[in-house]
């Protein structure tokens, strides 16, 4: 059985947890299986994985993958998938099993103790942007300059955990940040630093445990960074939180705008200025760097001082469950055995 996810040349966090999780949770037996595919964690219930090369002659199980940043397959509806779970109500909603929706499968990071790292948790803010988010920015040195620790979801999934795991609080854009965090227990607080921010796919898992999602904005760590924001909006499209709303109609409605069939692909990034002037126009906007490096830093503050939140024990601990009987199900699925 081959795990499909996404794999970052650079490397990130949510997407990497996948080999090491599938990997404890499922017997090894289930991975000597020929012509399965397994989607997993990560927000990849769409037409690039679950295209018609990626699944011909092959078994198909989901299980705690998400919808929301992309089409979804073309190959949908398709009554010979096993659905067994999937991240939260939107997703359910929208492959029309709403049944299905369960949690975010990164949560079975719970009952693996192998991976929970053994760290005493002090009184450390922890502050982990998207992977985006981090290039251009100038978030470690705001971090090292207000006595938070920084996280790059490119870093190593161990170094990332033991991070997490000993953190008193975590500000986090990367949602998967979020997601372990409330797997570790520690209290978290949602930020959005770019436009690029995905409303669905939050919104998806917060609800799946009974959780708003209210993010606290940032400023722009750089010039370069506030310039990058003002492309994204002005020629890519991108929405961002305008496109967050209370009411989850307007969410589907700005999926199908993106990714209906009308839409054909996702929108395409464009560069704002030729690669060639680029380098050079970096180095005239850093020159205004101090002065929205402050301005974020006093932000970052005011956020790590706002609401945080932590899913009811109860709540999770349901939820961990279904996704251990989904496990069993796949297992007893792939081996036909009387797991």
């Amino acid at each position: 059985m081959k795990v499909l996810y996404y794999k970052s040349p650079r490397g990130n966090f949510g997407d990497d947890l996948n080999p090491l999780i599938w990997r404890e949770v499922l017997s090894s037996a289930c991975f000597d299986v020929q012509n399965a595919v397994l989607l997993g964690i990560g927000s990849i219930f769409r037409d690039d994985y679950l295209s018609p090369p990626a699944t011909a002659g092959k078994r198909v199980f989901v299980l705690g993958s998400g919808a929301g940043t992309g089409p979804l397959p073309s190959l949908w509806p398709n009554d010979k998938w096993s659905i067994l779970a999937v991240r939260g109500p939107l997703t359910g909603r929208l492959i029309g099993m709403p049944d299905k929706a369960i949690t975010d499968s990164a949560a079975l990071l719970a009952t693996i103790p192998a991976l929970k790292p053994e760290v005493a948790r002090g009184g450390r803010v922890v502050f982990m942007p998207h992977y985006n988010s981090v290039m251009y920015s100038r978030w470690p040195e705001i971090c090292a300059s207000v006595g938070f620790e920084f996280i790059d979801a490119h870093w190593p999934v161990e170094r990332t955990l033991r991070s997490l795991a000993g953190a008193s609080l975590v500000l986090t854009e990367a949602m998967h940040g979020a997601i372990v965090a409330d797997t570790l227990r520690v209290p978290w607080i949602p930020v959005a630093c770019s436009p690029e921010v995905a409303p669905f796919k939050w919104i998806d898992w917060t609800q799946s445990l009974d959780l708003d999602y209210r993010p606290i904005r940032l400023p722009p760590s750089s010039a370069w960074e506030a310039l990058k924001h003002f492309k994204i909006r002005t020629i890519d499209g991108a929405k961002g939180l305008d496109s967050l709303s209370d009411d989850d109609e307007d969410l589907f409605r700005e999926f199908n705008r993106r990714y209906g069939q009308a839409a054909g692909t996702d929108l395409m990034p464009t560069r704002i200025v030729p690669k060639s002037q680029a380098e050079r126009l970096q180095k005239i906007t850093g020159l205004f760097d101090p002065l929205f490096a402050d301005r974020a830093a006093k932000a970052l503050i005011a956020a790590s001082k706002g609401l945080s939140y932590l899913s009811k024990d109860a709540i999770f601990l349901q939820r961990l469950d279904q996704l251990q009987q989904a496990v069993a199900r796949l297992e007893r699925a792939l081996l036909g055995t009387a797991h």
